[in-house]
Parts: structure tokens; sequence; C-alpha cells
């Protein structure tokens, strides 16, 4: 084809409308550049790590059991499709494509990055370094008010304690699939016995007395003005929409995986032997 031919087509491809993708295809680029893949990815760990308070109060092997069902309905590819298609319900293409825009700016993308290195460093022990550190330095009321303004206007609080009920429901659905069918408690038993044990509100108050720790950790390498910026994305309308179907769409997936632990636990004859 003469040079000129193809320069031509090139020309034309490029200014052709591109295919309007659907709302689901919209939200798993939210997905993806929001790195939520990032940030669920450590959920089985954590999960497996939570076992082990049970560790000589119930045999090995159901524990074992217990950690591969955490894994498979904890697992970034089963809550994944979930969350997609909880957020392409609850956002408007229109907003989801705004939304993609802030994050594909320059500060979308460093808090992104950021969130995303956070969450793979947390509990470690350059987490552990860094508390110490930063212990040992002068209050910065103005960071700390930053800070606060994020966990408020991302609703980290609600996320934090909808993953600490869900972990917690699913290790307790997962140990009353083990017993005979007839002795079972059930989802609605186990959940009224957790909220009794863990009350909601308590529960949120301890869970925002340890957030401000961890996101001065995540977001240590984040410069105030980029944060400014985050904190006023996440206060605006378009903000508090996508993080309210964001929070709404983890928390959906979250509590729906601890169903699922009991689902995944193994089939006779282990559940007969436990």
């Amino acid at each position: 084809m003469p040079a000129r031919f193809a320069w031509a087509l090139a020309v034309l491809a490029l200014a052709a409308p591109l295919r309007a993708q659907t709302p689901l295809e919209l939200a798993d680029r939210l997905y993806e550049r929001a790195a939520i893949a990032a940030q669920i990815a450590p959920i089985p760990e954590q999960f497996a790590l939570g076992l082990e308070d049970y560790r000589g109060k119930m045999p090995d092997e159901v524990i074992a059991a217990l950690v591969e069902a955490g894994k498979k309905s904890f697992a970034e590819e089963a809550l994944h499709p979930e969350i997609v298609a909880d957020i392409a319900k609850r956002m408007k293409a229109e907003d989801i494509v705004k939304t993609l825009d802030w994050l594909d700016g320059l500060t979308g993308r460093r808090v992104t990055l950021a969130e995303a290195a956070g969450a793979a460093s947390m509990g470690s022990e350059a987490m552990r370094a860094y508390i110490e550190s930063e212990s040992r330095k002068p209050p910065q009321p103005k960071r700390a008010a930053l800070i606060a303004d994020l966990i408020r206007t991302t609703r980290a609080v609600e996320i934090g304690a909808g993953f600490i009920e869900a972990t917690s429901l699913g290790a307790a659905v997962g140990m009353d699939a083990t017993l005979p069918v007839e002795k079972r408690i059930g989802i609605a038993g186990l959940r009224s016995r957790l909220r009794a044990a863990m009350p909601p509100q308590r529960l949120r108050e301890n869970v925002a007395a340890m957030l401000p720790t961890m996101y001065a950790y995540v977001y240590r390498g984040v410069s105030d003005a980029d944060l400014a910026e985050y904190v006023k994305f996440s206060a605006s309308p378009l903000g508090l929409r996508y993080g309210e179907a964001v929070s709404a769409a983890l928390v959906g997936a979250l509590a729906h995986a601890s169903v699922r632990v009991g689902e995944n636990m193994p089939d006779v004859p282990e559940k007969k032997q436990i």
C-alpha cells in the first residue's frame, strides 16, 4: 500500500469516534485505575493470620481447612466481578468517566500508587519502623487535619469495619460448617452473636482510632498539596458519590465472601471427622 494511503487510513482511524463503553466496562476500568485489586489482595492472608488465635483451641486440620476456604472466598479474582458489577449499578456512566479523569491526573495517580503500596506493606516491619519514628516527632496539626478529612470523605471507617465484620463472620461461618447440620447456628444466628461480641458502634470507634496512624503511613510520601487535592475531590459531590459507591460495593462483596467460606469448606469425610 502506498505510504500516502496508509497515512490517510491512520488519520481516519484516529478521527473515528471510540466505541462507547458499557457501564460494566467503565466500572472495570475504574476498578483497575483505583487500584482496588491491590487494596483487597492482602485480605486472604490477613484472614489466615486472624485464625492463628485459634491454634491450640481447635484441631490444626480445621484451621487449615478454614484457611483454604478463606483464601478461595476472599481471593481478589472472586471479589473482582462482584465489585465491578455493583459499582456499575451504583454509579452513572458519566460519573465514572469524570472519576477516571481525576484518577488519571497527576494527583490521582500519586495517591493511587501510595494506596496500592501501602496496602501491600500494611503490618510490615517497614510500617512498624515508620510508626516508631513518627512517634518521636512533634505533632503536625495541618497534616493530621488533612488525614482526618480524608478518612471521613472516603468512608474509611465503614470500609474498615466492613472488612473486620466480614472476615470475622467468614471464620464463624466456616467453623459452623464443620458441625453436623442439626447443630449449625446459621448465618442469622452467627451475625447476631458477632454483633453481641463486637457491637457495631464500638467496632467503628475502634477502627476510627486506628485509621489516623494507618493513613499517615499509607500517604507518608504524598505531599500536603496532593493530599489537600485528594480531600477536595473526595468531599465534592462527585467524590462523595464515588466514595459511597465503592465503599458499598466493597462491603457488600466482602459480606458475600464471608458466606462463601462455609460453601468452600471441604466436603465429607473431613467435615464428619471434625
